[in-house]
């Protein structure tokens, strides 16, 4: 970094807060934050985490808040007041919220009202922002600078390979480096609206929410209950001149469905992060959006969010991970550790400014992730084990080839299969677990977890165990008993067998069901598409069945085109069965006729 650069993510903030303190930093619901309001509503909540809770630098804030302002705001006062933000999803189940707090040990707790109860087991420092915000008499100024570049700015959990969650420690510093990057490759300024996609829990969202407060831009943060929600999504794109977005691979599938150059006049560019797609989601993007620029970034959360890039074109047959980007060195090595050339396939590790400090509360896992590499090669250089195998092209890209290890992704999100098998296997009916990631026709994968020892008649008992103890996307969408995990000849797990088991366990016995309406023969065709090849009846349930939010745009869009009827995206949560679905579409288009 130059000398004129801000040492810290927050004086970076600041800078363009006295650039143009009245421009428009957060968008929410009709609500408008300009820069200065958003900068004082973070230096009241500083000066208390500072001089009443007495935070210090390195020490991790847990934010745990629905609003998604206060959200930033919280953000903003925690590295203002010297510590690290820590954001939690609010949506998780309260055992996996306490299993964090608990390992990260934060000095406060930021809530609201809400939520205070998932937070109850807390005995340190609690403030309630939507309650205890308005009450506050402290100053509206800049806190005292307190942070050095080296200290911690935020702290990141994913899933963990020994059941419980990895808090990623990132500096200041190191995320710096990666804004500073993003903002000169996007071009990113004043006249841009970015369209705040991933949560706050999510690592994306660093990248994200911070480009935009350190380029001047405005960040349009949407309703938290309608991320999936298609019509809405475009409609913001539309009416607030969105230009630039980050999503994942499997939103952004279902997303361009609705998407076209008249609603999307001022969309300059989307970044597709989080997981591996394939080149016909790059051919559906360019046909719908010719002139819309699309990139892929890569990159862990233990390399500051973004660690190689690739602008991706219509005629791309790959995909690429492209090239390491500023402050970056990527070594593809093999079995010996030594780095490959062109054509080399092997482990991706990741050198240079922008790594993480390491695992928080974790020496042994930091010590074995982060190292430096005997070899000469690597200039003494600390590196990072990312555990993904790579290819290397002639002219230096990256392509992705598989991980190396039990970790898989399910919706953008790291999930170690281990911390799976781990909540399963507290069950005492439970012997062994084998859990297979098995892809879907609609793009989004699904998690099936195969039980030596349960009985069917403990499924639903292990399904409400991890309903209570595993955040919603690592939740199995099939628990499946079995009297073993098949082997082939050399002892390995016999993949293609557990895939017949699944197609066994999951198939309908008997006759198709009969459809008593049009409408629930569109649906019926619906569900037996989404759920493929689990067999369907017209009384089970959407939820049951492992649907999730993303099924749930697929169902609204698919709707909409077979049907002719716009369902709200939370009617499937409501009406769960097809008979329920059928019969609310029916009773809407009567209403409809009778109106006319």
């Amino acid at each position: 970094m130059t000398s004129d650069t801000p040492r810290t993510l927050h004086q970076f903030f600041e800078e363009c807060v006295r650039k143009a303190p009245e421009n428009i930093a957060l968008e929410y619901d009709g609500e408008c934050i300009a820069y200065g309001d958003l900068n004082r509503r973070a230096n009241r909540l500083a000066h208390y985490l500072r001089d009443t809770a007495g935070v210090r630098p390195d020490d991790p804030v847990a934010i745990l808040v629905r609003h998604p302002p206060s959200v930033i705001v919280g953000m903003l006062a925690v590295l203002k007041a010297g510590g690290a933000y820590l954001a939690l999803d609010p949506d998780n189940p309260p055992g996996v919220t306490q299993r964090i707090i608990e390992s990260v040990e934060p000095r406060a707790v930021l809530v609201e009202s809400s939520a205070v109860a998932g937070a109850a087991f807390f005995s340190g420092e609690l403030f309630v922002m939507d309650v205890m915000s308005a009450a506050l008499d402290t100053p509206d100024t800049d806190p005292a600078p307190v942070t050095a570049s080296s200290d911690l700015a935020y702290v990141i959990h994913t899933s963990g390979t020994t059941g419980t969650p990895k808090a990623i420690a990132v500096e200041h510093h190191a995320i710096i480096r990666t804004l500073h990057w993003r903002n000169a490759f996007y071009g990113f300024g004043p006249d841009d609206t970015t369209l705040a996609m991933p949560r706050p829990s999510f690592d994306s969202s660093v990248a994200d929410t911070f480009c935009a407060l350190t380029s001047g831009a405005r960040l349009l943060l949407p309703l938290r209950d309608r991320i999936t929600d298609r019509r809405y999504l475009v409609g913001l794109m539309e009416q607030r001149e969105i230009s630039h977005f980050l999503i994942t691979p499997a939103l952004y599938h279902r997303l361009l469905r609705g998407m076209s150059p008249q609603t999307t006049k001022a969309l300059r560019s989307v970044t597709i992060a989080g997981e591996w797609f394939t080149s016909s989601l790059v051919r559906e993007h360019f046909s719908r959006l010719p002139d819309v620029k699309l990139f892929n970034e890569y990159g862990p959360s233990e390399n500051s969010v973004c660690s190689t890039v690739h602008p991706l074109a219509a005629t791309d047959r790959n995909v690429l991970i492209g090239k390491p980007i500023d402050h970056t060195e990527a070594f593809v090595v093999g079995e010996d550790g030594e780095p490959l050339g062109p054509g080399g396939t092997g482990e991706l590790l990741l050198a240079g400014a922008r790594l993480a400090r390491g695992y928080l509360g974790d020496p042994a896992l930091t010590a074995e992730k982060f190292f430096v590499p005997a070899s000469p090669r690597f200039g003494g250089q600390r590196v990072y084990r990312t555990g993904d195998i790579v290819r290397v092209c002639e002219d230096g890209d990256l392509q992705f080839v598989e991980r190396r290890d039990q970790q898989v992704k399910i919706r953008g999100r790291r999930v170690e299969l281990s911390q799976v098998a781990e909540v399963l296997t507290k069950d005492d009916a439970v012997d062994h677990v084998h859990l297979l990631r098995r892809a879907t026709d609609s793009a989004t994968p699904r998690l099936v977890a195969f039980v030596v020892g349960p009985t069917v008649r403990d499924i639903d008992r292990l399904r409400t165990s991890a309903k209570e103890n595993l955040p919603d996307y690592m939740v199995p969408s099939a628990i499946i008993p079995v009297d073993a995990v098949p082997v082939t000849g050399n002892g390995k797990v016999d993949e293609a067998a557990l895939a017949a088991l699944y197609s066994d366990a999951t198939d309908r016995p008997g006759p198709t069901p009969e459809a008593a309406t049009p409408v629930e023969s569109a649906l019926l065709a619906i569900w037996q598409k989404i759920f493929a090849p689990l067999g369907v009846g017209l009384d089970d349930d959407f939820f049951d069945l492992g649907g999730d939010s993303l099924s749930v745009m697929d169902l609204v869009s698919d709707a909409e085109e077979r049907l002719g009827i716009q369902l709200d995206n939370s009617d499937p949560y409501t009406a769960r069965t097809i008979r329920s679905l059928a019969l609310l579409i029916e009773n809407r288009r009567s209403s409809e006729v009778g109106i006319a």
